[in-house]
């Protein structure tokens, strides 16, 4: 709230300048033309107001601004209302949390083939206004924004609401360009990255309905809209829509419910959807568009895998090899801008000791404390416990410590020494943590002022850098061996995802992988952008063993401070959940207790249990066991349970 003053009456002479005024003589004109006896604050108090309304032709001033030319006016203007001399003013004043760093988007005069047909299909639905479920399965550079777009379009001259949700901030960015470059101050954003005065404002806007269409993170889908009639999920398959802790929700199936309930379509959009909705559009849950083209008829780019076990390094003990050092070169040479995909923070993975051969652990977590070269720290990426880089092993006491693995900013490091004369820039979550930063670094980029930007997933989704013509992924294989089914689908994901940054301009993209596994499948189904046949892949080895989207799964994790009480309480409650399940003949398989991969976060130990079977099935195991969780588990014990899990660690 603002509040601004205006004088009912002005003074009919010019005033000196400051330096030659005589307050004395001024209080006693201001109480002749008032007809009231004023005090010398409020005879300064009256000349600053009058003094600005003249300077800057407005008839009401801000009190924000009175302060600046005179910082003790508040008592006085409060004194001066009350004899009626001044009047008070406030006015809702919304902030901005745009910025100035948005590029404009015109709207384009003509659509592909295939994005006519996908609205066509989209603006049936909303024009019967009833509950439809679309799956937008669009190659990288199709369009699908535009598909958004005028879908929002229809939407708005329907009278209805827009909420278009992204798994993370950084990609809200460049879609709330677009935004705003079309439909200006009916867009707002919902999401953690702005300040709480911003947020106020934002919600504020919705609710009251001056805005009408909400773009933000997986929170923006409580947004407060009064009658949503289309519903835009983005990247649908990212693992950045669950919540996965305190109210645990999936933003993309919470979406699908809401718009059920708003009698609203809905639109999941991805190059490379989640197997899970792929499925469900197979089976015409959900109906499926697909756009196989690129806008302009623009070739996907060629990809190019290098083998780390046979590809020389540059230099020894480098992680950028020769094929892709020498692409790297010619890019810079040809005044084209390159990416590097390494989805790992930090400069080394571990710090290890030379002596007894134990890596540096986090003394809250069961895991390697991960080395900051920038910042001379070892940081926990779970709980944020750091040390100085200069320490001692905790084990022996030795001081021969090495860095083990490689992160981020090693990869930054050795681009610099082999490019000396390149810009480059480095984009993750350690050097974006002022959102203006970040959208300067993608201004940059946009304008080619950056040769090569080195980034994790940030970088991988959603950005349209049309100069850019080659993309490295440093190393392939990060995610493959997680303990995670779905290990291989969210690395030809990522692999996919960072591969359509190239060659969305008027040049064709190249990319080279580097991996040791070359001939694993998710990595032969990236270079050869065969999202089908990778589908049908996973479906055949999700079959037996069932997992999803054959069955549902449910996570019960056991967690405490007390590693014996933590297992105690996991094998009491395993034992029940089997009794359950044979007491009530449910066909759900009940894997564990066991220890989770990541056995200690936090102070906390944890061990876990996995429920697999049909979802009413599931839904009355887990209300026997949410009854009876108190008594099983321990006191220091706390029980969650995490249905349809994204995390496995």
């Amino acid at each position: 709230m603002v509040y601004s003053f205006a004088l009912p009456w002005q003074s009919q002479s010019q005033e000196p300048a400051d330096s030659h005024i005589d307050f004395n003589d001024l209080r006693k004109k201001y109480s002749q033309e008032s007809g009231v006896q004023l005090k010398l604050s409020e005879t300064r108090a009256i000349h600053s107001l009058n003094t600005i309304c003249q300077r800057t032709g407005l008839k009401k001033i801000a009190l924000k601004d009175l302060k600046k030319e005179y910082s003790g006016a508040a008592k006085p203007l409060s004194q001066l209302e009350t004899k009626g001399l001044v009047l008070r003013s406030s006015s809702r004043v919304y902030r901005n949390p745009f910025g100035e760093q948005l590029n404009f988007y015109p709207r384009p005069e003509h659509l592909t083939t295939e994005q006519s047909n996908a609205i066509d299909l989209i603006s049936e639905a909303l024009t019967l206004k009833k509950f439809q479920p679309f799956l937008l399965h669009g190659v990288t550079g199709c369009g699908k924004t535009e598909v958004y777009l005028r879908a929002s379009e229809i939407t708005l001259a329907a009278g209805r609401d827009v909420l278009i949700l992204v798994p993370e901030i950084a990609l809200a960015t460049q879609l709330e360009a677009h935004l705003v470059s079309r439909f200006g101050d009916l867009v707002v954003l919902q999401h953690s990255g702005m300040t709480k005065a911003e947020r106020f404002d934002q919600y504020d806007m919705a609710l009251s309905g001056r805005a009408r269409i909400v773009v933000g993170a997986r929170s923006a889908l409580f947004a407060p809209l009064r009658d949503p009639g289309l519903i835009v999920v983005d990247e649908e398959h990212d693992a950045g829509f669950k919540q996965d802790d305190n109210f645990r929700y999936h933003g993309r199936d919470l979406s699908v419910v809401r718009a059920k309930f708003h009698n609203a379509v809905v639109v999941l959009g991805s190059a490379t959807p989640s197997v899970t909705s792929f499925a469900n559009a197979a089976s015409g849950k959900y109906k499926l568009l697909t756009m196989a083209k690129r806008v302009g008829d623009r070739s996907l780019p060629e990809v190019t895998i290098v083998d780390l076990n046979k590809d020389i390094p540059v230099k020894k003990n480098t992680i950028i090899r020769t094929e892709l050092c020498d692409r790297l070169g010619k890019n810079l040479e040809n005044g084209r801008q390159s990416l590097l995909l390494l989805n790992r923070r930090g400069f080394s993975s571990a710090v290890l000791c030379q002596d007894c051969g134990t890596p540096v652990q986090c003394t809250h977590c069961n895991v390697s404390l991960t080395l900051h070269k920038k910042t001379g720290r070892l940081l926990c990426h779970y709980c944020g416990f750091a040390i100085p880089a200069d320490t001692i092993c905790f084990e022996c006491r030795s001081t021969k410590l090495i860095p083990a693995g490689f992160g981020i900013e090693r990869v930054e490091e050795e681009v610099l020494q082999l490019f000396p004369d390149a810009i480059v820039q480095r984009l993750d979550s350690d050097t974006t943590t002022d959102r203006k930063r970040f959208l300067q670094i993608l201004k940059e980029m946009h304008r080619g002022n950056i040769d090569i930007l080195i980034g994790t997933q940030m970088i991988a989704k959603g950005h349209h850098f049309p100069n850019v013509t080659l993309v490295g992924v440093v190393w392939a294989d990060g995610g493959i061996s997680m303990p995670d089914f779905r290990a291989a689908e969210k690395t030809f994901q990522l692999i996919t995802q960072v591969t359509g940054r190239a060659g969305r301009g008027e040049f064709p993209g190249e990319v080279i992988i580097q991996t040791l596994r070359p001939e694993h499948y998710a990595i032969v189904y990236a270079k050869n952008h065969q999202y089908r046949q990778m589908y049908e892949h996973e479906m055949r080895l999700r079959a037996s063993p069932a997992f999803p989207p054959y069955v549902r799964l449910t996570a019960v994790r056991m967690q405490g401070k007390v590693e014996r009480d933590v297992q105690n309480s996991a094998l009491k409650i395993g034992r029940f959940l089997r009794k359950c399940v044979a007491r009530q003949k449910k066909s759900v398989a009940v894997l564990g207790p066991a220890p989770s991969p990541l056995d200690k976060i936090k102070d906390n130990y944890r061990w876990q249990i996995l429920l697999k079977g049909s979802s009413d099935e599931l839904s009355e195991i887990c209300v026997s066991l949410d009854l009876h969780k108190s008594v099983l588990a321990g006191r220091q014990c706390k029980v969650i349970l995490d249905v349809d899990p994204e995390n496995m660690m």
